[in-house]
């Protein structure tokens, strides 16, 4: 459990730190922030939602969902 604390601090701090930066490449920084936010759900589903247990079809089925939804919001971003 603390790995995942700590991976969640750490992605927090560099979705922060990239918001913060030079709005030069807005939409990669939007991207990169987004792509963040999608580790983030990764690891509260498989830590603490204990998909880690789970049957295979849920696992699979969240990490299928979570790629579907990535790629709308990137696709959205790019366009």
């Amino acid at each position: 459990m603390t790995w995942a604390w700590l991976l969640l601090v750490a992605v927090t701090m560099l979705a922060w730190w990239l918001a913060e930066g030079e709005q030069k490449m807005a939409g990669a920084t939007t991207m990169a922030i987004f792509l963040t936010a999608c580790v983030k759900i990764w690891v509260i589903g498989y830590q603490f939602m204990e998909l880690k247990l789970a049957p295979a079809f849920l696992r699979y089925g969240f990490l299928l969902w979570l790629v579907a939804i990535t790629c709308s919001l990137v696709f959205l971003i790019t366009q």
